[in-house]
């Protein structure tokens, strides 16, 4: 069977996720995970990705990532994935595979970016490994409020509407993501994800896919849940 074609547009914001093959561990330490963000940061350099956040968990990676060409994510990660198979072979004395097939990506609506990149920072709270986000040191989180800071990471627009300064940025995302986000949408993120689908809304298909719009949706059961705003009143 031919591969699903992936949906990348160049300057959309795509949901990306490796993973240890057999779900093993591919981050054993601060090392290893320190190495494989500066590989990211030296790929994503080169081959022209806006990195907006990460979450390096024990056996799996989510990034969220601009692509500036048709080809940018995907050296990216080939690059990115290709370095870190051989060191983490070379240190654990090793050979073969480390990751589960291709990465998977998601095209992200504009509108819904933060509330995707809410989904990323909270990854630890979510797996059980955290109480709180600002307690893990390996996603973007801390970065974006002011703490160990990242400053290779590009803030998205949108991420830029939330204040006029940098304090005001980081305590609006500070207090949505404390907000938490609903079951739901954790479940569209991840199918979505999962099935290499875009998240996005009917009205942001049409605009682009004109032809097949129905090409780039999922379809759910039961009546669609509606997306609101940070700052409006559901």
């Amino acid at each position: 069977m031919a591969r699903q074609a992936r949906i990348i547009i160049p300057g959309q914001a795509m949901h990306v996720m490796v993973r240890g093959n057999n779900r093993e561990t591919i981050f054993l330490n601060e090392e290893d995970r320190r190495q494989y963000l500066v590989w990211l940061r030296e790929a994503a350099k080169q081959f022209g990705s806006a990195v907006h956040a990460f979450a390096l968990m024990p056996n799996h990676a989510h990034l969220l990532i601009t692509p500036q060409g048709h080809d940018s994510l995907a050296k990216t990660m080939q690059s990115l994935g290709r370095r870190y198979a051989q060191y983490f072979n070379m240190r654990q004395q090793r050979s073969g595979t480390i990751w589960e097939g291709r990465f998977r990506s998601s095209l992200i609506d504009p509108e819904y970016f933060l509330r995707c990149q809410r989904f990323i920072e909270l990854n630890p709270v979510r797996a059980g490994f955290e109480s709180n986000p600002q307690d893990s040191s390996w996603t973007s989180f801390s970065s974006h409020i002011g703490g160990n800071a990242e400053p290779w990471l590009v803030d998205h627009q949108h991420f830029w509407s939330l204040g006029n300064t940098p304090f005001e940025r980081q305590m609006a995302w500070a207090a949505f993501v404390k907000e938490g986000a609903p079951h739901w949408e954790d479940r569209q993120i991840t199918e979505a994800l999962m099935r290499s689908k875009p998240w996005i809304s009917e009205d942001y298909a049409k605009s682009l896919f004109k032809d097949r719009p129905d090409q780039a949706l999922m379809r759910r059961r039961g009546r669609p849940k509606k997306l609101f705003p940070i700052n409006s009143i559901a």
